[in-house]
C-alpha cells in the first residue's frame, strides 16, 4: 500500500473519530442538567432538609406525596447515606429526561436506581424514583 493511501485512511478515521466524539459531547451537554439535578436530589437528601428536597420534586410528584411522606421515603431508602451516584444510561425527549444507575452508600452498599425528571421552567424537577433491587443475580433462581 502507497504512502499516500495510508495516509488518506488514516486521515478519514481521524475524521470520522472527531465526529463521533463531537456527538457524545453534544449528548452529554444535553444532558447534563438532567443528571446535575438527579445528584442535587440525593446531595440534599444527605444534608438532612426534608423541605429542600421536597423543593426538588416536580408539581404532579407533589399533588400525591406530602412533604413528610417523601422525607419517610427518603429515610426508608437510606437517600441521606447516599455517598456517591453513578449514571450509565441518561436521555431527554422535549421536557422529560430520565437517568439510570446505581447510587453507592457510606457502607459500601449499591442500589440500582431509575429517575424520570421533568423540566418546569428553567428547573429539572424529580418526578419518579424506582429503584432496582440489589443483590447478586443470576442461576436458575429459588
Amino acid at each position: 500500500m502507497k504512502k499516500q493511501t495510508v495516509f488518506i485512511i488514516l486521515g478519514v478515521l481521524a475524521g470520522l473519530a472527531a465526529f463521533v466524539g463531537a456527538i457524545i459531547a453534544v449528548v452529554f451537554y444535553a444532558t447534563s442538567g438532567v443528571t446535575d439535578a438527579a445528584d442535587k436530589f440525593y446531595e440534599t437528601a444527605r444534608g438532612g432538609n426534608a423541605e429542600q428536597v421536597y423543593a426538588l420534586t416536580s408539581a404532579e410528584l407533589r399533588k400525591v406525596t406530602s412533604a413528610e411522606q417523601l422525607a419517610t421515603y427518603v429515610e426508608a431508602n437510606r437517600f441521606d447515606e447516599v455517598a456517591q451516584t453513578s449514571w450509565r444510561s441518561r436521555s431527554v425527549e422535549d421536557n422529560v429526561g430520565s437517568v439510570e444507575g446505581t447510587l453507592t452508600l457510606d457502607d459500601g452498599s449499591v442500589i440500582p436506581v431509575t429517575m424520570q425528571l421533568v423540566k418546569e421552567g428553567d428547573a429539572w424537577k424529580v418526578s419518579f424514583i424506582d429503584l432496582g433491587q440489589a443483590g447478586v443475580r443470576g442461576g436458575t433462581g429459588p
